[in-house]
């Protein structure tokens, strides 16, 4: 066996109505609570409210995919020299967001940060982080237990990602009952992206024993699962296990970040509008078609999951749930294929791969257009 590193310092506390928690999270600290309208609507920030001893401020209005512009503005509402720690109650978009807000820079100027994150040199910069806690309010993203967040240009179409060794949760409160109001079309789309994370976690040069281990149980628990979730959406049971899979997805991508389904996916929901749940989940048979033969221990890690027979079991399962295998079902075509090629070779997250790019597109367009 290999040497292996794996780290991850995040305080998980899980279990049903085990939001009240946050006030042994936050005690006297003063917050900053960072939500969406939709927190606001379902009553959890009035929980969450009613539980924390001392509130500076909240920002409630987070929209999904943020974006440089909308941080810029919402930057400028913060009051750093009266914020302690920054509560993130939602999904992996307001996650996200409060942990862009958690990097304090110089002078709260927000163009050194924007410039600093897309010339990867935020490493350089002089800032502090200030301790943030994670709440997901979704089964799916894994931001509570990553150092990185995903921030957009719109204008540029392009994706960033904010990356520090020291953005990592302080504390995350994991309380299925969270996720009972959500939807099925958002329960399916936020549990194919946990499912993407533990297969990119496999697939991947960063993989680890321990990683592995938490990618194979999350991924076959949602397999199992989720099919049976999304026709009883007010299982408690049902959902907390798909919470436990989304978290365990998180903590094996937390050490080898994600891959090439990912990072095919940023050409699609920038330029097709897809969304990522989709975007990162539909390929993932024929990337199974690919990568199988290429190294042992993948092979393994995947008929574990799967079967012996990976690729249909895979389609199957998709299909099953209402998410078409092919391209040209989520409005791509050839020449979108073409384009999200070349792309991909500028991403970074595609490097962390071990399969072959070319003969997964030829695979693409033999089989999924």
């Amino acid at each position: 066996m290999n040497n292996f590193y794996y780290y991850n310092p995040v305080k998980v506390i899980f279990g049903i109505d085990t939001l009240y928690k946050i006030d042994e999270l936050v005690k006297s600290r003063r917050a900053l609570i960072v939500t969406s309208p939709g927190m606001k609507r379902r009553d959890t920030l009035e929980k969450v409210v009613s539980f924390v001893q001392n509130i500076e401020g909240i920002i409630d209005d987070i929209q999904p995919n943020p974006t440089f512009e909308t941080l810029a503005y919402y930057y400028q509402q913060v009051n750093y020299n009266e914020v302690d720690v920054i509560i993130a109650l939602g999904g992996g978009s307001v996650i996200d967001t409060a942990k862009a807000l958690a990097v304090s820079v110089e002078n709260r100027n927000f163009s050194i940060l924007e410039q600093s994150i897309k010339s990867g040199s935020l490493h350089n910069a002089n800032y502090k982080i200030i301790p943030f806690i994670s709440i997901p309010t979704t089964a799916g993203s894994g931001s509570e237990v990553t150092p990185w967040a995903t921030i957009w240009d719109e204008g540029k179409k392009e994706k960033y990602s904010l990356h520090l060794p020291d953005l990592w949760s302080e504390a995350c409160i994991c309380d299925p009952s969270l996720t009972l109001p959500l939807p099925q079309d958002i329960t399916i789309i936020t549990a194919l992206d946990a499912l993407s994370h533990s297969f990119e976690s496999i697939w991947n040069k960063n993989a680890n024993p321990i990683s592995n281990v938490f990618a194979i149980d999350a991924a076959k628990t949602i397999l199992c699962k989720l099919p049976c979730l999304i026709n009883n959406l007010n299982n408690i049971e049902l959902r907390s296990e798909i919470m436990l899979s989304s978290l365990k997805a998180g903590l094996a991508f937390s050490n080898t970040q994600t891959a090439i389904a990912h990072a095919m996916s940023y050409y699609m929901t920038l330029h097709k509008n897809l969304v990522h749940g989709i975007a990162v989940s539909f390929t993932l048979p024929d990337i199974i078609d690919t990568v199988i033969g290429t190294n042992q221990l993948v092979d393994e890690s995947i008929f574990k999951i799967l079967g012996s027979n990976p690729v249909e079991e895979m389609k199957t399962f998709l299909e099953s749930i209402g998410i078409s295998t092919r391209f040209s079902e989520h409005g791509i075509s050839k020449e979108d294929l073409l384009r999200i090629k070349s792309a991909v070779t500028n991403v970074p997250r595609a490097k962390n791969s071990i399969v072959e790019i070319d003969k997964l597109f030829e695979n693409f367009v033999a089989n999924s257009l």
